[in-house]
């Protein structure tokens, strides 16, 4: 059985520190990319999405 330790959601603390953004920057721009998720009251962030995009971004640039 394969062991997957790596977080895909996380809060908004954890997605400040992950893009080294402040409070209102980190959640327009979790938005602006479509890594946000609503589960119930809570709003996650997708990881896994945010790093796809932000790629897109980057060869976009190049």
């Amino acid at each position: 059985m394969l062991e997957n330790n790596k977080t895909r959601l996380v809060d908004l603390a954890a997605w400040m520190a992950y893009t080294g953004l402040g409070r209102n920057t980190a959640m327009k721009f979790g938005e602006s990319l479509g890594c946000r998720v609503r589960i119930g009251r809570r709003v996650l962030y997708d990881l896994a999405v945010a790093d796809r995009e932000i790629d897109k971004l980057h060869e976009a640039r190049q």
